[in-house]
């Protein structure tokens, strides 16, 4: 099953696990997680996925067709609140706009529609801050193009950039792409991820666990059905094989999974039990086995 409207951009427990990682040789994913449940307070009957942090607000950011058109919302995960858009020139009553990544310093990225020649297509530009608002700042030429561009994601660090695209070179389907930041910020020409993790189909919806452990989505690696949520680490200068996230996944549609400041990992499904069409789900730590 194909994604509603950020597709249509072209067509959009109780275990634990560790990862090992080049910088540091284990760090915890989530460890102890009880089953997942829909996040209530930010779902609607419409597609709502693209969870994010804001460490300014320290707010869940995540994107919301509520409204007819994708728009990027705040919620305080606290019971009782309730999700509301962002102000500012980012969000547009006539454009689509989606996917905030947001690094630890504030800095940001997001998808907007930018013209060609032939038509518009999506793609990446930074995006500013002014209090609370979210503004639309400019294209980033190196990593945009004539060809969908989606789901990017800033290392925590804000060295590395990954993002989605089906742009010439890849591996077949939507791919994982990456550009290093230059000393001057400018993005360099990304270059593709590669096998270990592209496969023929579509690999999605990239995040940083860290700068060097990647959780994205994937429909062409094995899995449960529909796309699954995987990890890789990069060591030894190479991406490794995809493992899945298990207690995630199921037969139906899991990708944009995003692991927040207290473990709890939210992702977004279309399995049956939320509000409709993508949900988010999100699948809490357990405290003292409780």
């Amino acid at each position: 099953m194909v994604r509603p409207l950020m597709w249509r951009f072209v067509v959009i427990l109780t275990t634990s696990l560790t990862v090992a990682s080049a910088a540091d040789d284990e760090i915890s994913l989530g460890r102890l997680v009880a089953q997942p449940t829909p996040l209530a307070l930010c779902n609607t009957s419409s597609d709502d996925y693209g969870p994010s942090f804001d460490p300014i607000s320290h707010s869940l950011v995540f994107t919301s067709e509520r409204s007819g058109k994708a728009a990027i919302y705040q919620c305080s995960m606290k019971e009782g609140s309730l999700a509301s858009p962002f102000s500012g020139t980012f969000n547009n009553d006539h454009e689509q706009r989606a996917f905030i990544a947001v690094a630890k310093d504030g800095d940001a990225v997001g998808i907007a529609y930018q013209g060609y020649e032939e038509q518009s297509y999506p793609g990446i530009v930074t995006v500013t801050r002014d209090d609370g608002r979210l503004n639309l700042g400019h294209p980033i030429a190196a990593v945009s193009g004539p060809f969908f561009v989606s789901h990017p994601a800033i290392s925590p660090d804000g060295s590395r950039l990954v993002f989605t695209t089906d742009r010439d070179g890849g591996e077949g389907g939507l791919d994982l792409w990456i550009s290093e930041r230059r000393d001057d910020r400018s993005w360099s020409s990304p270059i593709n991820l590669g096998r270990s993790i592209n496969s023929e189909r579509d690999d999605v919806s990239p995040t940083f666990l860290s700068s060097d452990t990647l959780v994205f989505a994937s429909n062409g690696v094995g899995g449960k059905g529909g796309l699954d949520i995987f990890y890789s680490v990069f060591r030894n200068g190479a991406w490794q094989e995809p493992v899945p996230l298990d207690w995630l996944n199921s037969e139906f549609d899991d990708s944009d999974c995003f692991v927040m400041e207290d473990g709890s990992q939210v992702f977004a499904s279309n399995r049956p039990g939320g509000s409709g069409g993508l949900d988010l789900w999100v699948a809490k730590r357990v405290v003292n086995g409780e």
